[in-house]
């Protein structure tokens, strides 16, 4: 038996800080290959008694559960994570109850993901706004990946969700 963490990272983040989580799906395209892609932020805190810090620590906590790895090195494999049904997708994060939902992903991805391919999670735990465009949404990868603040993994859909 494990011995409890006493940071309290290795506890799943609760289903209430999972809602307030944006994901967004993508595809990497290279010679001979492609690699979906799953995009974890946080817009910042927004519910009451939210703070900077307590969104920082969901986050840790989220890529504990979902066992990441520092963005960089190489990404760690982290299992058949991603169930995926009658186009909906979501992603389990190590919650006993619950999963965490993957807003709209793009059909292509959808596509590339049930044929077995891999996908590289990469979640950023410095807040990023919604509405970031993707210019703003680089400068704010690359600025966190060099604060140390981007934690990353591969994984792959179930077969069954």
């Amino acid at each position: 038996m494990t011995a409890p963490r006493l940071d309290g990272l290795d506890i799943p983040p609760g289903p209430g800080f999972v809602a307030t989580v944006a994901a967004t799906t993508g595809i990497h395209r290279a010679e001979g290959y492609d690699l979906a892609q799953l995009l974890i932020t946080h817009p910042g805190p927004r519910r009451p008694n939210e703070t900077a810090e307590t969104v920082a620590d969901g986050m840790r906590r989220l890529a504990t559960a979902l066992h990441l790895g520092p963005g960089d090195q190489e990404p760690p494999l982290i299992g058949g994570q991603i169930m995926i049904r009658r186009g909906f997708a979501a992603l389990d994060y190590g919650h006993d109850q619950y999963v965490m939902t993957i807003p709209t992903p793009a059909q292509d991805w959808l596509a590339l993901l049930s044929v077995g391919a891999l996908c590289r999670v990469c979640l950023v735990i410095a807040p990023l706004a919604l509405a970031a465009d993707q210019a703003e949404t680089d400068a704010h990868l690359r600025e966190s990946l060099a604060r140390g603040l981007v934690m990353w993994g591969t994984t792959f859909a179930r077969r069954r969700f």
